[in-house]
């Protein structure tokens, strides 16, 4: 009888008490509702294992029972769905994909290739085109006349000059020489003499955030 009494007035206090802090016996931070902490001074030895499961599909719930929004787990099968964390937004599951893996492909713009370009500098004959800028403009989307979303879309994300790599994939050597593209996005070159404008004349340049 009285270890049923105790197990009850466990079960009170743990109901009664709204956050929980488990490794010492300190309070839980006060915004958080469970704190792991396994040292006074804030600091613990070990980690904090989560679910590990065997994911099949991204569009299936198994092996759970069904789709819960806000479930994380991680999938150690990589066979179907490549290993790593998972969260579910209660229709799928979604890898946490880690930021510096993120990239895309600059917007598509026409590089100057007369000398009576503004870009062009004639003491050097190099042209300079400021990448990044072109990337912030055309996200921010600022001239409604040339561009269009989806009614239910909000705003593109800008990331700024410093939070990006940049790399130019491909680049027809028979046009372009000397070209390089700084930290900040700024792209310059020359133009070969006597060059012919092709099918294959035109630059790819990939944003990478850092």
């Amino acid at each position: 009888m009285k270890k049923v009494l105790l197990l009850l007035s466990l079960s009170i206090s743990l109901c009664m008490q709204a956050q929980v802090t488990v490794g010492v016996g300190e309070a839980a931070n006060q915004s958080a509702l469970l704190e792991l902490r396994e040292n006074t001074d804030g600091t613990s030895n070990r980690g904090l294992l989560l679910p590990r499961v065997k994911l099949s599909s991204l569009s299936l719930s198994s092996p759970l029972p069904g789709h819960v929004n806000g479930m994380t787990v991680f999938n150690i099968d990589g066979t179907n769905v490549p290993q790593g964390f998972y969260y579910n937004d209660g229709t799928r599951w979604i890898q946490m994909v880690p930021q510096n893996s993120i990239f895309f492909y600059a917007p598509s713009i026409v590089l100057p290739t007369s000398v009576d370009d503004p870009s062009y500098n004639k003491d050097t004959q190099v042209f300079t085109v400021f990448i990044y800028n072109v990337y912030k403009s055309q996200f921010g989307m600022g001239d409604p006349l040339s561009s269009a979303k989806s009614p239910s879309a909000g705003a593109l994300p800008i990331l700024k000059s410093n939070e990006l790599d940049y790399f130019v994939t491909y680049y027809d050597n028979a046009v372009f020489s000397e070209l390089k593209i700084t930290n900040d996005g700024i792209l310059s070159y020359k133009m070969k003499s006597g060059f012919v404008i092709t099918a294959k004349t035109f630059v790819n340049i990939v944003f990478k955030v850092r």
